[in-house]
């Protein structure tokens, strides 16, 4: 039971941040992409609003010089077609510009990502009591707090500008009517401005606390860490076990390999060194078999049963033992020592058969 109520207080591992992104559950601010739109919007309007007046102006004075002719299909086209066009040159850019805005502010918090899982339908999203504990969970409060701020926010400067303003304000109307409208916008560029740029400093700092809230969400307890870590690397104790029958495996081919050797080294009583030599087709003597205590009585065991001729070296046997590994060839400065070894075994095989 008191596994079962472990306090989450291990940091998300990469592959559970690697999970929690492919199922779309990743770190953003939805505040950072609408506050970019807002400002390079309002950037954008002010210095391209000559432009769609320009745009707006054609399409008025093409409806004016038209207005005389004959009302038949193809004028209306004509003067429809022309308004089309004109009003795309003005709102393309604009749509355009909202996509970009749109897509890098969403680029620059998660980087290119694609995860079809999250776009699933799923049942438990039409839940409505799913929806009601959203309504009134811990983000949604923040949310409505978040909400809150931006309008005092809103509120304020637009107040602190008004009151600044007011002077100039109150002398409009005894002015010309482009310099109000020149006034009128660079008011409301200077207002757009300033509230875009504090806008984007809280959707910086909601996406910093969007990344606190989402490792806090993943965060996980000891026991899953360590379940996670069998998984990745495997139960100890199983690769215990497969370590175990590969060393018997090992151990069982080096003691079949002793039935070839020409000579076994012993200590005498606690190692036994296996050697084989080839003439022509090894480089150097090789051991193909060597252990200590129950594995070297083995295989002096299987040494007496084939026949295979056993010499007592002290010095020989430890240095081999602890020199050179199974398979292996043996270094040059036992070249000599061993081919004396190995001089005296063949001398003695050949007598034993004359």
């Amino acid at each position: 039971m008191a596994e079962t109520f472990q306090e989450k207080t291990e940091q998300p591992t990469e592959k559970r941040l690697e999970e929690a992104k492919k199922k779309g559950q990743i770190a953003q601010s939805r505040e950072l992409p609408l506050c970019l739109m807002f400002l390079f919007t309002a950037i954008f309007l002010y210095f391209m609003a000559s432009h769609g007046f320009h745009q707006i102006f054609k399409v008025y004075v093409n409806y004016i010089s038209n207005i005389n002719l004959d009302v038949n299909s193809a004028n209306i086209f004509s003067i429809l077609s022309f308004g089309a066009y004109r009003w795309a040159w003005i709102m393309m850019p604009f749509f355009a510009l909202l996509i970009v805005l749109s897509l890098s502010g969403t680029i620059l918090q998660t980087g290119f990502m694609w995860s079809a899982e999250a776009m699933q339908f799923k049942l438990e999203k039409l839940n409505p009591l799913n929806g009601i504990k959203r309504l009134f969970s811990k983000r949604s409060a923040i949310e409505v707090l978040k909400a809150i701020v931006k309008i005092t926010v809103l509120a304020y400067i637009a107040y602190s500008i008004i009151m600044h303003e007011l002077p100039s304000i109150l002398s409009l109307p005894g002015k010309d009517p482009g310099m109000i409208i020149s006034y009128l916008g660079s008011t409301c560029f200077y207002l757009a401005i300033k509230v875009g740029i504090i806008f984007l400093f809280i959707g910086a700092l909601d996406f910093l606390f969007q990344k606190w809230q989402h490792k806090k969400d993943l965060m996980m307890t000891h026991q899953e860490v360590k379940e996670e870590f069998k998984e990745r690397e495997g139960n100890p104790l199983v690769k215990s076990r497969i370590r175990s029958l590969q060393r018997e495996m090992a151990r069982r081919r080096m003691i079949e390999d002793v039935k070839t050797a020409d000579v076994i080294i012993t200590n005498p009583t606690h190692f036994a060194i296996g050697l084989k030599y080839q003439f022509g087709i090894m480089p150097a003597p090789k051991i193909v078999a060597k252990g200590a205590g129950f594995v070297a009585e083995k295989i002096k065991e299987v040494a007496r049963l084939h026949d295979v001729p056993m010499m007592e070296n002290k010095p020989l046997a430890q240095a081999l033992f602890y020199a050179v590994k199974v398979g292996d060839y043996i270094p040059e400065q036992f070249y000599i020592i061993v081919a004396e070894l190995l001089a005296e075994v063949y001398r003695q095989r050949n007598r034993s058969r004359i």
